[in-house]
């Protein structure tokens, strides 16, 4: 036999089944693009040299990871729908006197075909779109495109390896499929599934379950940190309820609505859910694969964008103002040195200040249990949640526009966002504060910004009783205590560049200061610039925005592939059936109407899902997001429901594009 002949049958086939092959194709040449292009921004040395490249670096490395696994599933997955298809055409060619061992090297010059191909455009489409994905980076995290083109070798290699290993198991896979099967179980193979499903209550009653805790997780955990904790369990339980719900849920819905007289015998109702109830056990999987990745799709956009585009009000909250200044245990003359700083890295730069709040904090940890307060011992934990209790005094209390209260030396305003407000006094060391009033607001910036334990501000009478708590806290944690911190917060005129300039600059009149004085006279202050710091964080958050889009692209091309061989699946499946409802008297209108209510139905399903879960999970992503910073729910709501309203419209495309390849094989 010519040694050429198993490559150009290879071909021929291949060719035969563009319909199947070509979207498969296509999405391997995306998924490969995408792992190169990711891989290559993440070693581009003038990024590198770039504010933030770090966090650029560590986000693109973990997106490169979750592409890889990815990967490893989809295109493994979508393999699946391929070998259906193709299992009647090898028994066909094995009756007709083909060897499987024939047969298996006609299937290797296939995958080699497949896979070259595959990977060779995924280089090219990668390294040609690698440089524009660089300027949408970039822009996203406001900063200046590095110049130069680069090819990244190494990402090359790597992308070549993984994809070379996906494609070699997925032949030994097949291999083994024809293998162990007999020719007449290869041509049935695109009729197995036909036997009515059982109805199983019990996986059932476990999906409704498993969802009933992953909501409940979502919805009654309040703690941010206990939310990022139980956010995977709370993932994992949803996938897994999503899938017992579909697979065992959908059929006995249907056969609750096939016990439904005046609903099941209608024509177009009678057709469709008679045949969703036999094909449901396949369609099963494939409707929960479409849920979770719409789901996934919905929840990285929506999380991402707002995000990004609360960068500014999360940047409001954590620095109050343009300039923020924090001094730590100073002594009076020292705060007046500190205040001079303030006032000539303003003048020496010709601008003025706006605004100006001062106040001095002491900040204690304690594990609050009831009304105790346990300061503990250095290395023990005590009972209780731990909370933070920022004490001001009443003097500064009515700097920052509060009302003037009278204050006994053992009583206390209490303000918290999150904390317990049913407290009647607390109790810390030998000392305790009656609690005169809970006040309505603190009009001191960042307190949304503290969201990983409770934060209680306390106003006390004056500083003589903060230093009694100071040293109750010293006698407790030792070196470990933390000291009277005095706060600056100004608001400058000029623009950003001013603003930074003028941190910039009372830092180098800081240095100056210091450098006169011995190591332990030196001031020990701290200055931030609101500007400045955003650079960062803006980074950080374009970064993930960045990251959301790349996968929520590659989520969303494997959502439509599957959707896009369900529908050809189903189109093959149905073609015969509707021939035979067609002779038995249907006629061709009433068979397009049973068609259209069907193909809505299966379609639209996993998408009602997904929003489901994603207005479940919307309390959740709110809570995580703010360990972020991001203080701003409306802004998230809004997000979502845009999110939401873009990819409905994208689905209900796809829907259209793939209902007509379904309808052209139904005929």
């Amino acid at each position: 036999m010519n040694r050429f002949f198993y490559g150009r049958l290879a071909f021929s086939n291949l060719k035969k089944n563009s319909g199947l092959y070509l979207p498969y194709i296509l999405a391997a040449i995306g998924v490969s693009a995408v792992y190169y292009i990711m891989g290559a921004i993440s070693r581009d040395e003038g990024i590198k040299k770039m504010p933030g490249s770090g966090d650029v670096a560590m986000i693109l490395g973990l997106g490169c990871w979750v592409i890889a696994i990815f990967a490893v599933i989809f295109l493994f997955y979508t393999n699946s729908f391929l070998m259906k298809r193709r299992k009647k055409e090898f028994g066909l060619f094995n009756i007709l006197g083909m060897e499987k061992r024939h047969i298996g090297k006609m299937m290797f010059w296939e995958m080699v075909m497949v896979a070259s191909v595959s990977i060779v455009f995924g280089i090219v489409v990668g390294i040609l779109l690698n440089k524009l994905v660089v300027l949408i980076l970039m822009r996203l995290v406001d900063l200046e495109v590095p110049f130069g083109f680069s090819v990244s070798v190494e990402a090359i290699v790597n992308m070549v390896i993984l994809f070379g290993c996906i494609f070699v198991v997925t032949l030994i896979y097949n291999l083994f499929q024809v293998q162990k099967a007999r020719p007449i179980e290869l041509l049935q193979s695109a009729n197995q599934g036909e036997k009515e499903p059982k109805t199983r209550w019990i996986l059932t009653v476990m999906g409704l379950l498993f969802l009933a805790g992953g909501y409940g997780i979502a919805l009654l955990v309040k703690d941010p940190i206990s939310v990022l904790l139980l956010f995977f369990l709370a993932v994992i339980l949803v996938i897994a309820g999503t899938y017992c719900l579909f697979t065992a849920g959908s059929i006995a819905v249907l056969k609750l609505l096939r016990k439904n007289k005046n609903y099941y015998y209608k024509i177009n109702h009678f057709t469709s859910v008679s045949g969703m109830i036999y094909r449901m056990k396949q369609n099963a999987v494939g409707l929960s694969n479409i849920c979770i990745l719409s789901t996934m799709v919905l929840v990285m956009i929506s999380g991402t964008v707002s995000l990004y585009m609360g960068v500014e009000d999360s940047m409001k909250e954590r620095y109050p103002k343009n300039i923020n200044l924090t001094g730590y245990d100073l002594t009076s003359s020292e705060k007046e040195v500190m205040r001079e700083l303030a006032r000539r890295g303003v003048s020496d730069l010709g601008i003025e200040m706006e605004e100006v709040l001062e106040y001095n904090s002491l900040s204690v940890t304690a594990y609050k249990d009831g009304e105790t307060l346990h300061l503990g011992e250095q290395g023990i934990v005590s009972k209780g949640e731990v909370s933070v209790m920022q004490w001001i005094t009443m003097e500064d209390y009515e700097h920052l526009g509060g009302k003037h209260t009278e204050l006994m030396e053992d009583e206390v305003l209490v303000y918290t966002m999150r904390g317990d407000t049913n407290d009647q006094q607390y109790h810390l060391g030998d000392k305790s504060f009656r609690i005169k009033e809970y006040l309505p607001e603190l009009l001191i910036g960042g307190t949304k910004s503290e969201v990983v334990y409770d934060v209680y501000f306390l106003v006390a009478k004056d500083e003589t009783v903060l230093q009694e708590i100071q040293k109750i806290q010293k006698e407790a944690y030792k070196d470990r205590a933390s000291n009277i911190n005095t706060l600056i917060y100004m608001d400058v005129t000029g623009g950003k560049e001013q603003e930074i300039a003028c941190a910039n600059h009372i830092k180098e009149l800081l240095e100056a200061h210091n450098q006169s004085l011995p190591e332990e006279e030196q001031i020990n202050l701290r200055v931030d610039s609101r500007e400045d710091n955003k650079e960062g964080f803006m980074i950080f958050c374009g970064g993930f925005l960045f990251l959301g889009i790349f996968l929520g692209f590659v989520f969303l091309m494997a959502t439509v592939l599957i959707i896009y061989y369900k529908q050809v699946s189903e189109g093959y499946e149905d073609k015969g059936r509707f021939e035979i409802m067609q002779k038995v008297g249907m006629s061709k209108k009433e068979v397009k109407a049973s068609i259209r209510s069907q193909v809505l139905k299966v379609f639209f399903l996993p998408l009602v899902m997904a929003c489901i879960h994603l207005t479940a999970a919307f309390p959740m992503m709110n809570r995580l997001i703010l360990l972020f910073g991001m203080v701003n729910a409306p802004l998230f709501a809004i997000c979502t429901v845009a999110t939401v309203g873009v990819f409905a419209v994208i689905y209900a495309i796809v829907y259209g594009i793939t209902a007509r390849s379904y309808y052209k094989i139904v005929g």
